[in-house]
């Protein structure tokens, strides 16, 4: 491997990653060589510990401190050392308590992205983290408008393979709800599937036949359903399809790896600027794998890894989810873990 001069500078490099993910304290020569049976004396561990440090792989707080894989070292672990087993392997009846909670009473109705985030940090005591599918043919089995105030409707979206979306609307005319409600009967005789377009489409065709007879609940569909459609179709970045998990987000800042000053000022950044979470797993969606990436946030000392794998949504386009956790994650453990998540939500799309 490029990264390392000897197979010794490997062994020792992974020895000391596994480790650090294990304990989370700095590694010393002594403890590694013992734990490790490295058949070498912990002279000869330290004196490759130093090479390592060379090589920007591992770092050392103080002369008499052991030494931590740096940022740089992760990203070599994760990109050429990491092996990870089928998820049966690792975590045995894993794969049954995903698929029950996914066919419990809470995904009953349909999946929910904020459920899928909440389940993510459960399994993994990360952060949850769902990119919902987009797609402007969206195909629908029922759509209703509801007035929460002056020039405020909310739209609620069910989709042909059971998604629920909220869209918040802001008309420049107040409707009453009977108003709406009227919006609502007429949608109702559209046999479902049905998409956003294709209602502009029969509304458009319908007013020159019927023009004076329905104008202007004609008018009003036709300017909720672009509104809605707008709001569908949000460019990449926004936050509408973003969910994360609030409660996760309270754990992490429990977390022992965020207890000093710099790591959890950039938890805090992470999850005040949402715009680069949403970003990668944007890039996510149109890959075919799972994907690590440490130091999320771009700035130096991040101290934090995302772990996400695109899914399959169905007539909805694809989605991504994973979860935002300490740069130690265990990514043997938690890789498969998220991979079989996506597989089984898209599974669940596809129903």
């Amino acid at each position: 491997m490029d990264q390392f001069q000897n197979h010794r500078q490997r062994l020792i490099f992974e020895a000391v990653v596994r480790d650090y993910i294990r304990t989370g304290q700095p590694v010393g020569s002594r403890n590694l060589a013992v734990l490790y049976r490295l058949n070498l004396s912990p002279a000869s561990v330290r004196k490759v510990m130093g090479e390592l440090e060379g090589l920007g792989l591992l770092s050392q707080a103080h002369a008499s401190a052991g030494r931590a894989p740096t940022e740089r070292g992760f990203k070599v672990y994760v990109d050429h050392i990491l092996k990870v087993d089928k998820i049966d392997v690792i975590h045995p009846g894993i794969r049954e308590a995903i698929d029950r909670a996914l066919s419990g009473p809470d995904a009953e109705t349909g999946p929910h992205f904020k459920f899928f985030a909440r389940l993510l940090t459960d399994l993994t005591n990360g952060v949850g983290l769902v990119m919902a599918p987009k797609d402007c043919h969206l195909r629908l089995k029922k759509i209703h408008f509801f007035r929460l105030s002056r020039a405020q409707v909310l739209t609620v979206l069910v989709s042909e393979n059971g998604v629920i979306q909220n869209k918040l609307l802001s008309p420049a005319e107040d409707y009453s709800q009977d108003e709406l409600n009227q919006v609502n009967v007429y949608l109702e005789g559209f046999a479902p599937p049905f998409t956003l377009a294709g209602i502009k489409e029969k509304i458009i065709e319908a007013m020159g036949v019927e023009k004076n007879r329905f104008e202007e609940i004609f008018r009003r569909v036709l300017t909720l359903a672009s509104q809605t459609q707008a709001a569908v179709e949000d460019p990449p970045g926004a936050d509408g399809d973003f969910y994360i998990d609030d409660e996760g987000q309270g754990r992490l800042l429990e977390n022992p790896d965020f207890k000093d000053a710099e790591a959890l000022r950039s938890l805090f950044w992470a999850f005040a600027n949402k715009k680069r979470l949403i970003e990668l797993l944007n890039e996510v969606t149109g890959e075919d794998r799972v994907r690590v990436v440490i130091g999320p946030s771009g700035r130096e000392e991040d101290g934090l890894a995302l772990v996400a794998s695109p899914y399959y949504g169905g007539p909805g386009g694809s989605g991504a989810l994973g979860i935002l956790g300490p740069r130690r994650l265990n990514y043997s453990e938690i890789v498969p873990m998220v991979d079989y998540a996506a597989q089984a939500v898209g599974s669940l799309f596809s129903k």
